[in-house]
């Protein structure tokens, strides 16, 4: 309680001594660093997601987000992007007694602050970081960032590479491509996802060895730098796995997809790009242990450093619905876990932006840790039939997970079994 009211004292004190701005009282970064030690204030991040988790946007040296920050990008109020209110809400500011807003501008500081503002929080619980987060790196104070931010990508690094012939874009999604033929970013070409699954394999990957060939086919090898936006997101994401499967050494995500290149104000275009096949695969370490089959799932329901994770809406794993047409059978895995998905079977708003960007990672952390689903355990996750699963499992591993994997069978093979245990309705974690 002391260190409550010191730090009510010492906001209340800043508001009164500080310079205004048209609205909100404008803090320097000492001030800053001041209400950062008595950790009683919300800090909020205006940037753009990519300079949240790490990514220097502005060529800091010291890249990332002010320790303890929540991202709340003012990109996403300026474009007016639905579910913006919806993302809000979930970071709970409104019961905050002191916010701060940063940005790289104060401009972006400023507009996060007026839209929290139209989110019925008073304005006299907000303040502004005038020197902005650039400031806050070149003192080198506090920062924090996403563990393996490299690994999703924005569009300006994509844009960097393709200009230095550095990179292989490709767009994967199901089927011919009808999305990638009308617009998609140059140089790309187009992975049908069936390259890399079948129906007959229940929408389980191929062998190995076919998709290797398969990615020959399109110019890959193990030592091809590539990276991946599809039309869901979640295609990437099970295209992504399985070229780390099966051995390619740099695989990436583009963060946001085909949105956030346009919204970087780059060119889209509509000429498809053949494939430059390859005869050699090269010389690749296949990551086996990355996809788990149904042995070692039994294995890990049976074991307390270790879970299973169902990827899939709530609906599904309580067993209301089975969210797939070909899938009868509904509940869940007996002993699984809710890692959270999104509103249907292709949906994963639970873990992205209203951008589609990745979610703040803090967030993602606190619900998995809510279902004892944290870094240092061995963590396999899935859902019907791999899709979702692959896009929570690529977070997982940016986010630190050492012990990651993807349970292919999903439950749609696990459930084909009656003998395999199985539970529905709402279970006592």
């Amino acid at each position: 309680m002391a260190l409550r009211t010191i730090a009510l004292t010492l906001f209340v004190l800043l508001l009164s001594t500080a310079a205004f701005a048209e609205s909100y009282t404008q803090l320097d970064t000492d001030a800053v660093k001041k209400l950062h030690s008595t950790e009683d204030a919300r800090f909020v991040d205006a940037r753009n997601p990519n300079a949240f988790n790490g990514w220097a946007m502005q060529g800091e040296k010291n890249s990332g987000h002010i320790t303890g920050a929540t991202n709340l990008a003012a990109s996403w109020v300026t474009q007016d992007l639905p579910r913006t209110a919806e993302v809000t809400k979930a970071k709970n500011l409104s019961s905050a007694q002191n916010i701060v807003v940063y940005g790289y501008t104060l401009e972006e500081a400023t507009t996060v602050a007026d839209w929290l503002v139209e989110q019925e929080i008073p304005a006299t619980r907000i303040a502004v970081y005038k020197d902005g987060f650039s400031a806050w790196s070149q003192a080198g104070l506090p920062i924090e960032r996403l563990p393996h931010y490299d690994r999703i990508v924005p569009a300006q690094w994509v844009q960097k590479r393709i200009a230095e012939k550095n990179v292989l874009v490709v767009e994967a999604s199901w089927g011919e491509g009808k999305v990638y033929n009308q617009n998609h970013i140059p140089t790309a070409v187009h992975l049908n996802t069936d390259l890399l699954e079948s129906e007959d394999r229940k929408w389980n990957y191929l062998p190995a060895k076919e998709v290797r060939a398969n990615l020959m086919a399109l110019g890959i090898t193990a030592d091809t730098p590539v990276v991946l936006y599809g039309e869901a997101g979640i295609d990437a994401a099970r295209a992504a796995v399985a070229m780390l499967w099966v051995g390619v050494k740099d695989v990436r995500i583009l963060n946001g997809g085909l949105h956030a290149w346009k919204e970087a104000g780059f060119k889209v275009d509509r000429t498809a790009v053949d494939p430059k096949p390859v005869t050699d695969f090269g010389a690749a370490t296949p990551n086996l242990n990355l996809i788990i089959g149904m042995k070692d799932a039994k294995r890990m329901l049976n074991d307390d450093n270790a879970e299973l994770v169902s990827i899939r809406t709530w609906a599904e794993y309580i067993g209301e619905t089975t969210g797939y047409s070909y899938i009868k059978p509904k509940g869940r895995i007996k002993g699984a876990m809710w890692g959270h998905a999104g509103k249907d079977s292709y949906n994963m708003d639970d873990f992205r932006n209203p951008d589609n960007t990745m979610r703040d990672y803090h967030e993602i952390a606190a619900f998995w840790k809510e279902w004892n689903i944290t870094p240092e355990k061995e963590v396999a996750f899935y859902c019907g039939t791999g899709w979702r699963a692959s896009e929570a499992l690529l977070y997982a591993q940016a986010m630190g997970f050492t012990k990651a994997h993807l349970y292919d069978d999903g439950w749609h093979v696990w459930s084909m079994n009656p003998a395999n245990p199985t539970a529905s309705g709402t279970p006592a974690k």
